[in-house]
């Protein structure tokens, strides 16, 4: 048997709930409190208006009818025995805990849910939230996607974030202190980073609570900042084996108790300015596998000394 280069997140999953598990993606139309409503201009410089919502989402259908599509394509395709609520577009926090408290209860009440994943941004998790997740707990694995990026803070000015990693910082903890397991959302190659700038943001989530990480790398897509950017040349892409570089070296200085959820982005291509691969997804976590496998190299091996944080 072969053995495992990096803390896979299919094979933690069926280890944890002991089946197939298939996160259900969920819109619940809360759109990005960095960003305007009426114009969507603002946010984030390499994000799209239409944020991070799955791409067979369509907006405006009600919860339950996405519940219902989301269960019968998974067990269509992945023959999936359990599901997870993904509460995936935009801020999934951005409403009054009130408001959260309908939608997530109208969209868990639709059908049997072994967990909730919640994906938002470090900066929009106000007491009232943090309780309602906090309640959720009681009932479900709860798990917070957070949008940290990069522990760099002049980079996430560069890319008018909104916050800084600090920010990043209190939210984890608070969240953990709560019950709710947290997996850091990163970004490698944001505009001016390179190698040292990774491996800081790696030595800097090792200090915080995480259960789990999602690795990107970085996108441009039509309609934002940062194309304007490329296409004036000021700003470029990794190439597949210059990321499979970089996501190596990172893979490398993270736990290996850390689920990978992800370690490249999803982007409709036609909307994809940069990176144009000739590496399918597929091919290239073949090919990162393979490269670790031949250096002998594993998920946290340049770990000597790291414990958990409380």
């Amino acid at each position: 048997m072969t053995t495992p280069t990096y803390h896979d997140y299919r094979t933690f999953l069926r280890q944890r709930y002991g089946a197939r598990v298939y996160r259900v993606p969920l819109d619940l139309g809360l759109g990005c409190p960095h960003r305007d409503p009426q114009t969507l201009t603002g946010g984030c410089a390499y994000c799209g208006s239409f944020g991070a919502r799955a791409v067979h989402l369509r907006r405006g259908d009600a919860l339950a009818e996405q519940v219902r599509a989301g269960l019968a394509f998974a067990r269509r395709r992945y023959r999936a025995d359990r599901f997870m609520a993904y509460f995936q577009a935009s801020t999934s926090t951005n409403a009054t805990a009130s408001h959260l408290r309908r939608l997530y209860r109208e969209a868990l009440g639709a059908a049997e849910f072994c967990a909730v994943i919640v994906s938002t941004r470090p900066d929009c998790l106000p007491s009232a939230t943090l309780d309602l997740l906090e309640e959720l707990v009681e009932e479900y694995d709860v798990w917070v996607e957070l949008g940290i990026q990069t522990a760099n803070d002049e980079t996430l000015a560069r890319v008018n974030r909104g916050h800084d990693f600090a920010c990043s910082r209190d939210a984890a903890r608070e969240l953990a202190r709560r019950g709710v397991k947290v997996a850091a959302h990163v970004i490698l190659g944001l505009p001016g980073e390179g190698p040292t700038d990774f491996r800081r943001t790696a030595a800097e989530l090792c200090t915080l609570p995480l259960s789990g990480i999602k690795i990107h790398n970085l996108h441009i897509v039509t309609g934002t900042p940062l194309a304007i950017e490329w296409r004036q040349g000021r700003v470029s892409t990794l190439d597949e084996h210059e990321y499979a570089e970089v996501l190596v070296d990172f893979l490398r200085r993270i736990p290996p108790e850390w689920p990978v959820m992800r370690m490249v982005s999803d982007t409709e291509r036609p909307v994809l300015l940069a990176p144009k691969w000739w590496m399918s997804k597929g091919e290239f976590l073949v090919y990162v596998q393979r490269k670790m496998r031949e250096a002998g190299v594993r998920q946290g091996d340049l770990l000597t000394e790291w414990r958990p944080p409380r």
